[in-house]
């Protein structure tokens, strides 16, 4: 029988996505700091002196581009006057002002997550019916592992096994319904029903043999494992995509200051959003097919386990890199647009 900490990892799921960002708390506060300056050769620190040597470099194309301008008698550019003081006050200190901002734009993608999942759809929460798909999965898996050395024997000795693997089901039922707070829905009743119906047919001392063709295959239990550790994998991905994009944003705001092209901070800040689009994306995809999973009644929960692990965090990427690339880089090109706007008017 399969150890029951498995199931406490699987009714649990729903958990996840605050658990991965909440181990990750720490490795931001020693990476970007409480302050953005923790003192020494830190690696943010290192990152912003190099963004300040990309901001001297770029600084040299762009006082060469303001000489030729004024040559030609075009009139000076607030904004060429404006981007140099930006970038200053940015990485002043190493970098302490952006990287709390930074650690500002991680909470709030943090928040707008926890709030995807605390909605209430129907007047249930989607983040109890992720628990509940995810807690189905986890028990009738392990009612099946127990009942399974039973169809082997014969005679009396399979009404002996199947009696004791009642037994054990029962707890295990027990179990679940205390880690759901007493209760857990129809989907509880109803295996304690084919439980009831099963131990029913024990009494008479006969055993329907359909009973072990309800038994789910020996691997599926091995596979939702994986496919569980996949989807929290996928969450790492992108908690670790982040942290390394906060890293790269000194770099990118010290390259701001070229004066051809788009400012690589747009395109820095359309990264860092497109991957909380991405995390948003999943949660709200999971946590929506959680309550198809849910309201299946009898039906195989075990799709649901394939949808979270593997097609769910594919269609977040894709959206991800669709239409929330493409959201941030219109909001990206509205805020070049009114700089230059506010910049002209100033003229």
């Amino acid at each position: 029988m399969a150890d029951i900490s498995l199931n406490n990892v699987l009714i649990n799921g729903a958990d996840a996505a605050n658990q991965v960002a909440e181990s990750w708390n720490a490795t931001w506060k020693n990476v970007l700091g409480d302050s953005g300056s923790l003192g020494g050769a830190t690696l943010y620190g290192v990152l912003c002196w190099v963004g300040t040597v990309f901001a001297v470099g770029t600084l040299i194309f762009l006082i060469i581009e303001l000489y030729k301008d004024l040559n030609e008698g075009k009139p000076l550019v607030l904004q060429s006057l404006v981007w140099p003081l930006l970038v200053a006050f940015l990485l002043n200190n190493n970098g302490v002002l952006l990287a709390r901002s930074t650690l500002s734009l991680r909470d709030m993608i943090n928040k707008a997550n926890s709030q995807a999942l605390a909605i209430t759809m129907s007047g249930i929460k989607l983040d109890e019916l992720y628990r509940e798909a995810n807690g189905k999965i986890g028990l009738q898996a392990m009612i099946s592992d127990t009942l399974r050395p039973c169809q082997s024997l014969l005679g009396e000795a399979q009404l002996q096994c199947v009696n004791s693997a009642l037994e054990r089901s029962r707890s295990l039922v027990d179990a679940y319904e205390f880690a759901f707070g007493g209760g857990g829905g129809s989907w509880i009743d109803g295996i304690r029903g084919f439980l009831d119906g099963v131990r029913d047919t024990l009494s008479q001392d006969v055993l329907d043999i359909g009973v072990f063709g309800l038994l789910k295959p020996v691997w599926m239990p091995i596979v939702v494992s994986v496919l569980y550790w996949m989807q929290i994998a996928y969450q790492n991905l992108l908690e670790a995509s982040l942290l390394i994009t906060a890293l790269l944003g000194p770099i990118a705001v010290g390259g701001s200051l070229l004066p051809y092209g788009a400012k690589p901070v747009f395109a820095w800040l359309t990264g860092f959003f497109s991957i909380g689009f991405a995390r948003l994306c999943f949660n709200i995809i999971v946590g929506l097919t959680s309550v198809v999973a849910t309201s299946s009644g009898d039906g195989d929960p075990f799709w649901f386990a394939l949808f979270a692990g593997l097609l769910a965090p594919i269609l977040a990427s894709s959206l991800a890199s669709g239409a929330g690339l493409m959201v941030w880089t219109s909001i990206s090109s509205a805020v070049g647009n009114t700089t230059k706007a506010v910049a002209g008017f100033f003229i």
